[in-house]
C-alpha cells in the first residue's frame, strides 16, 4: 500500500471571496492527499448542479480497492442543493475517503445543518473549513511577499507594493506574473524593485481611469509611473483621447466644489455616476485639486490639445507630450 504525501481529515469544506486561494487549496490537496502511483484510479469528481447526494454518498462509502485514501470533489458546491442528504458524511465520516466541498468566489451558508455538523467535526479533529477571506489592497503587498517566499524566493517591501501597483488587485494574475518573473532570476533569487521594474512594469497596460485614481488619491509618484508607462504606447493612449478624459475628470472635481451636500452617494448622482464609491474617488480628488488648481489644468489641458495639432508649438512626439502633460499637472498638486 502506498503512503499518502499529507494526512487530512476526512470531510475539508474550502469557500470564500478569493477564488485564486480557494482554487490553489483545493490543487494542493489534489496533489498530496492521494499516494503516488493512485491519483487515477483514487480521485472521483462530482459538480454542483448535476451532483447526485446518493451517487456522493456511495463512493464516499466505498472503501477504494487501490489503497487509501480516495479523494471525493464536490466542486461548485455552491449550486449544490440537497445539502441534508449528506449530513451523515459528516456525522459518521469514514477514514478512508477524504470528502472535499470546493466553493470558490463565495460561502455556503452557515445556517446550514451540514455546515454547523462540520464546525463540530472540525473541534474534533476530523474536519476542516478553509475560508479564503478576500485580501484587502492595502494588504496585497504583504501577499505577494508571502507568495514570493512560498517560491523559495526572497523580496523586499518596497519591490512588493511596486509590484501591486503594476498587477492590481488580481492574485491569480499577481501569481502568474510572478511565476513567469522567477524565470528572469537566474543565479539570484531575490526579486528587487528594478526587476519588478524592468520585467512587469513594461508589459503592464494601465488606463486613464488608473492614472485619475492615482490623482484622486493624490498619490505623485504613482501617477508618474502609471504615465511614464502609457507613454511608452502612443498608439495604445493617443493625445487627444487622454486630453479628452483628463478634461472630463477635471470637469467633474471641478463640479464637486458647486455641491452643498458632499457625500458619496450625493457626488455619484450629482455627476451620474453608476456607484457611490465613485462619488467618494471624486470627493478625495476635491482635496488635492480646488478651483484654482482644476482652473489650471483646464489651461494645461487646452494648451496640450493645441500642441497636439501643431498649433503655436513646435513638433513634439506624443510620447514627449503625455509625459510633459502629466508632469504640469503634478506640479500644481499640493505637496
Amino acid at each position: 500500500m502506498a503512503a499518502r504525501k499529507k494526512k487530512y481529515p476526512p470531510v475539508i469544506l474550502l469557500h470564500g471571496e478569493e477564488s485564486f486561494l480557494v482554487n490553489r487549496e483545493m490543487e494542493e490537496i489534489e496533489s498530496k492527499a492521494i499516494g503516488p502511483g493512485f491519483e487515477d484510479f483514487n480521485k472521483f469528481t462530482f459538480y454542483g448542479k448535476e451532483a447526485d447526494p446518493l451517487e456522493v454518498l456511495n463512493q464516499v462509502a466505498t472503501r477504494p480497492m487501490m489503497g487509501e485514501p480516495q479523494l471525493v470533489l464536490l466542486k461548485d458546491a455552491g449550486q449544490f442543493k440537497d445539502w441534508n442528504k449528506l449530513e451523515r458524511l459528516v456525522k459518521e465520516p469514514v477514514d478512508f475517503t477524504i470528502l472535499v466541498i470546493v466553493h470558490p468566489g463565495g460561502k455556503l451558508d452557515g445556517r446550514l445543518k451540514f455546515v454547523k455538523a462540520l464546525k463540530e467535526l472540525e473541534k474534533k479533529g476530523q474536519g476542516k473549513i478553509f475560508e479564503a477571506k478576500r485580501v484587502y489592497d492595502n494588504k496585497i503587498p504583504d501577499w505577494i511577499v508571502s507568495y514570493v517566499q512560498s517560491l523559495g524566493l526572497k523580496i523586499d517591501h518596497k519591490a512588493a507594493v511596486l509590484m501591486s501597483e503594476y498587477l492590481g488587485t488580481n492574485l491569480e494574475s499577481i501569481s502568474k506574473e510572478i511565476d513567469k518573473l522567477k524565470i528572469h532570476l537566474k543565479d539570484t533569487k531575490e526579486v528587487t524593485a528594478g526587476l519588478v521594474e524592468e520585467y512587469v512594469g513594461r508589459t503592464r497596460k494601465f488606463t486613464v481611469f488608473e492614472l485619475q485614481k492615482a490623482l484622486s488619491s493624490g498619490d505623485k509618484k504613482k501617477a508618474a509611473r502609471i504615465a511614464s508607462v502609457m507613454a511608452q504606447d502612443p498608439k495604445s493612449n493617443p493625445i487627444y483621447m487622454f486630453t479628452g478624459a483628463l478634461h472630463n475628470y477635471f470637469s467633474r472635481i471641478y463640479r464637486v466644489h458647486s455641491l452643498k451636500t458632499k457625500t458619496d452617494k450625493s457626488v455619484a448622482k450629482a455627476l451620474n455616476l453608476r456607484y457611490d464609491f465613485f462619488g467618494r474617488e471624486y470627493l478625495s480628488a476635491s482635496k488635492y485639486f480646488n478651483r484654482p488648481r482644476c482652473e489650471k489644468a483646464f489651461e494645461i489641458l487646452y494648451r496640450y490639445d493645441l500642441k497636439s495639432k501643431g498649433i503655436d508649438s513646435p513638433p513634439r512626439s506624443e510620447e514627449a507630450q503625455l509625459r510633459g502633460l502629466v508632469s504640469e499637472i503634478l506640479h500644481i498638486m499640493p505637496s
